[in-house]
Formats: C-alpha cells, sequence, structure tokens
C-alpha cells in the first residue's frame, strides 16, 4: 500500500466530513443554502476530476468519486434526521438539477469543438468534455437512486437497533454497494480494468462510508444533540435519535394508545373492528368480539382511591395482553371495560381464551394494600361472527357482547356469557 496516498485520502475525507458537518451546524445562522452550494459543487467536480491514484499495486481509486460522492450521501443522511422532510427533498431535487444541469451544459459547450474557429486548451478535449457529461448524466440517473434508497435502508434498519452508527453505517456501505456497481459498469465498461475499478473502488467508499458514519455518531453526540424521548418512560439518549418519520409514528402511536394501560384505546378499535370484521367475511372465518368488565370497579375507586383503581385497571390490561396473540386486538373501551378481538377464533375458543382470563385474574390478579388486598374479578360477554345470527356486522358484534356482558353482570358477575351458555364461576 501506497502510505502516502492512503493519508492524503484519509485528509480529504476528514476535511469533507468536517466541511459538511460545519455548514449544517452553521444552519441556524446562515440557512442550508451554503450547504446545498458546496455539495452542488462536489457534484461538479466528481464529474470533472478525473484524478486516478494508485493506493496498491493493482489498485486504483478515484479520490473525487470515493471522498465527494459519499460526502454527499453523508450530507443526505443528515438533513433528512435532522430536519424536516421538506428540507430533504430541497436537497435531492437540487443535486438531481445539479446533475442534469452539469450534464446538459457540458454536451452543449462540446458541440463549439465541431464548429470551424474553435480552438482546445491543452487540458480540454473535446473527448474530455463529452466524457465529463457522460459521467454526470449516469450520475443524475442514479441519485434519485442513491437518495431514495439510502434513506429506506436507514429506516428499515432503524427497526432492528437504536445504534445510530449501525443505522447510518448500513445505509451508507449499502447504498454505496449499489452505486459503485452501476457506476463503475456504466462508465468504465469495456475496459479490462474493470474488475479491478469495481473492486478497488468499493473498498475505498466502504471505509469511506464507515468513516462518516462515525463522524455523523460523534457529531449528534457531542456537537449537535437533541434528545429524543424514546418509548413510555422518559429514557433520553442522543443516539436513539428519531427521524421525522420515525416521530411521526410514535406520535401515531401516541394517538391510538391509552395513556395508562399501554393498550390501544377506542379510537383505535372503531377503526381496527370494521377491518377485521370485512377481512373475516372475504375469507369466511369467524371471528370473535369480547368484551370485558372488571366487577365492582366504582367501589373499589371509591374505598381505596383512585391510584389503586388505575393499578387494578393495568393489572387487567396486562393480563389480557398475555393471553392474547400477536393477531388479536386488545384495547381499552372506556372506563374500566376492555374489548378484545380474537382473529378467527369461534365462540368455544374465545370462551375458552376468556375463562383463562377470567380464572387467572380471580386467582392471582390481587392489589396489594397496606391494609390487605383487594381481590379483582371481571365478567366477559362474547359475540362471534359467522355463529351469531344476528352480529353480521361490527355494530351488531359489539352490541350483542354488551347484551351477553349485562347478561353475565346480572347473573351475578366473575363469569363468562357466550350464545345461549354461561361459564359460571
Amino acid at each position: 500500500m501506497n502510505p502516502d496516498q492512503f493519508l492524503w485520502l484519509s485528509a480529504e475525507a476528514l476535511m469533507m466530513a468536517t466541511l459538511v458537518l460545519a455548514l449544517f451546524r452553521s444552519r441556524t445562522v446562515l440557512g442550508l443554502s451554503p450547504l446545498y452550494i458546496v455539495i452542488g459543487g462536489f457534484q461538479y467536480l466528481e464529474a470533472s476530476l478525473s484524478l486516478r491514484v494508485d493506493v496498491a499495486p493493482g489498485w486504483a481509486v478515484y479520490p473525487a468519486s470515493m471522498v465527494m460522492f459519499t460526502a454527499t450521501l453523508l450530507a443526505v443522511l443528515l438533513v433528512y434526521v435532522k430536519e424536516e422532510t421538506r428540507e430533504a427533498r430541497k436537497l435531492v431535487y437540487g443535486l438531481v438539477l445539479a446533475n442534469a444541469g452539469l450534464s446538459l451544459v457540458s454536451m452543449v459547450v462540446s458541440q463549439h469543438t465541431l464548429i470551424s474557429g474553435s480552438e482546445l486548451s491543452a487540458e480540454v478535449t473535446t473527448a474530455a468534455l463529452r466524457g465529463n457529461a457522460w459521467v454526470a448524466f449516469i450520475g443524475t440517473m442514479l441519485l434519485p437512486l442513491d437518495v431514495v434508497g439510502i434513506i429506506l435502508v436507514y429506516e428499515f434498519v432503524s427497526g432492528y437497533t437504536r445504534s445510530l452508527f449501525v443505522r447510518s453505517a448500513a445505509a451508507l456501505l449499502a447504498i454505496v454497494a449499489v452505486d459503485n456497481f452501476l457506476f463503475t459498469l456504466f462508465v468504465q465498461w469495456g475496459r479490462v480494468e474493470l474488475p479491478m475499478l469495481m473492486a478497488a473502488g468499493l473498498v475505498g467508499k466502504s471505509a469511506a462510508a464507515l468513516f462518516y458514519a462515525a463522524m455523523l455518531t460523534l457529531y449528534l453526540k457531542y456537537i449537535d444533540p437533541v434528545s429524543a424521548t424514546v418509548g413510555a418512560g422518559d429514557v433520553t439518549d442522543v443516539l436513539q435519535k428519531l427521524t421525522y418519520r420515525q416521530l411521526y409514528e410514535q406520535a401515531r402511536t401516541r394517538m391510538t394508545r391509552d395513556a395508562l394501560t399501554g393498550l390501544f384505546n377506542r379510537g383505535y378499535f372503531d377503526e381496527a373492528l370494521p377491518r377485521a370484521v370485512a377481512q373475516a367475511e372475504r375469507y369466511q372465518h369467524p371471528l370473535s368480539v369480547l368484551l370485558v368488565d372488571t366487577d365492582h370497579f366504582k367501589e373499589i375507586n371509591d374505598t381505596h382511591s383512585h391510584m389503586v383503581g388505575d393499578r387494578v385497571l393495568k393489572l387487567v390490561a396486562e393480563l389480557l395482553a398475555e393471553h392474547a396473540r400477536a393477531a388479536d386486538t386488545v384495547c381499552r373501551y372506556g372506563g374500566d371495560e376492555f374489548v378484545v378481538i380474537l382473529s378467527s377464533a369461534d365462540a368455544a375458543s374465545a370462551a375458552a381464551f376468556a375463562e383463562r382470563f377470567r380464572r387467572r385474574l380471580r386467582d392471582r390478579a390481587q392489589v396489594a394494600l397496606s391494609t390487605g388486598t383487594v381481590a379483582i374479578t371481571a365478567t366477559v360477554g362474547i359475540a362471534t361472527f359467522l355463529e351469531d345470527a344476528d352480529a353480521r356486522t361490527p355494530e351488531d358484534l359489539l352490541r350483542l357482547a354488551d347484551l351477553r356482558l349485562y347478561e353475565g353482570k346480572r347473573a351475578g358477575r366473575n363469569r363468562v356469557v357466550w350464545r345461549d351458555a354461561t361459564v359460571t364461576p
């Protein structure tokens, strides 16, 4: 390996990363326009600088492509993670237009060489002009794929890890690999050095991607940190930084979740039940709706305080969620009532589910107090699509489950009622 070339490439990568991060950091004073202009300059230099350096015997890289292209991806990822989505779109549109404009200008200017009276400097040739235009054209074609791809990969990896370095490194590595293959294939096609240039480009750009991912992580941790609340608690960690799409999903989750129990809320249930019934009708599968009422809840609240009542509701919610399958939907319907949508469950299966829950609640779920314990029981009413003739719509299912719930309460509570059968304690 040529140590001088390696050190100079490292210095270039550090300079590019510092420049991008410094311009982004100064956005509160200068705005993002200076960053966009510099990134546009990177696009021009990528196409016009055909400098090739040998870093090892038989291995050559193009510094402009290796360092500047990856720095462009760093800027795109940084703007996407930290700014509004519309800002990311501005950068994408600007980059595409800059590359397209460069291609058009190079092609137009190259036509002068075909007209008498034109003189070319020693550094400029018709082939060079058209070569730059072709490089810029290929870059323009690939740029939307690169930009959309890096965002998609970043979001995909975000579903599996909270590490900002892993997310950004995976996104950068994936895109430089795809872009390097396609770009080198189109630009260097027909050259005997194609395999070497492709392999060397992949290694060089991958090294730059890892370096830029590390710089991005350090920047967000120590220089421009923004805390993000994750989950239901107040756990704050800059490395769990959420993108705006993730923040939207988190806000949407808060809107569909009950703050006390963490279960889905009434609004979510009102949307989920019609979808579930429509799917059950389409495939002719049974579907059961369970309406669960916590027995004597008002007395618990009045006698032991609302804090104890909250603890009771949390225990009921935990046990329902514990017994439910991934395909089932458990919601807090309101007050001390809960509702469960059991997909592909006939009446007997739903009754078995409810009875397991009821017995566990009666036998084990108790709230400890300084003066003793509060026993908790529940009454459950069940209605089943396809099996209950008068329950063919979401409204009818809920109405029938409610009627059977109150039938169980009138019969003494702490029981499951389904069809014309009542499961007694």
